[in-house]
């Protein structure tokens, strides 16, 4: 009967209300994760440069290991090189588009890592972890 359809319909609406953000937060974190893995591979292509070069101050992005993440298809992290210097760099991963609200994710060359949680675009002692 009509009822019936109608109660079915309201409970599909009711599952998908609740089910929708859940997938998005887990899409979310998976991009994220990979823009994580995309930062470590800078990183270590970083390494291997400094090894061949003896200093990161003429290393470029684009050619060690890309701008992106990921690497193909629409870009949910845009990679920058900053602070390059012969012993320091800082690696940048700025959210884009439907990640845009995450907040950016940061890999210094002493390891330190932080993840703008709050969004507010500053990196907090709190901060200084890539824990979900």
């Amino acid at each position: 009967t009509l009822l019936e359809l109608l109660v079915v319909m309201v409970l599909l609406a009711v599952l998908a209300s609740v089910a929708l953000p859940s997938y998005r937060d887990y899409q979310r974190q998976g991009h994220r994760s990979a823009a994580i893995a995309d930062l470590a591979r800078c990183a270590q292509a970083l390494e291997r440069y400094r090894v061949a070069e003896l200093t990161y101050a003429n290393a470029q992005l684009a050619s060690l290991c890309g701008t992106q993440s990921p690497r193909q298809g629409d870009a949910r992290y845009t990679l920058t090189l900053s602070g390059l210097s012969a012993t320091d760099y800082v690696l940048l991963a700025s959210p884009q588009g439907a990640q845009a609200g995450d907040g950016a994710l940061r890999l210094q060359a002493s390891g330190v890592r932080h993840w703008d949680r709050n969004n507010n675009g500053l990196f907090e002692d709190d901060e200084a972890s890539w824990q979900f």
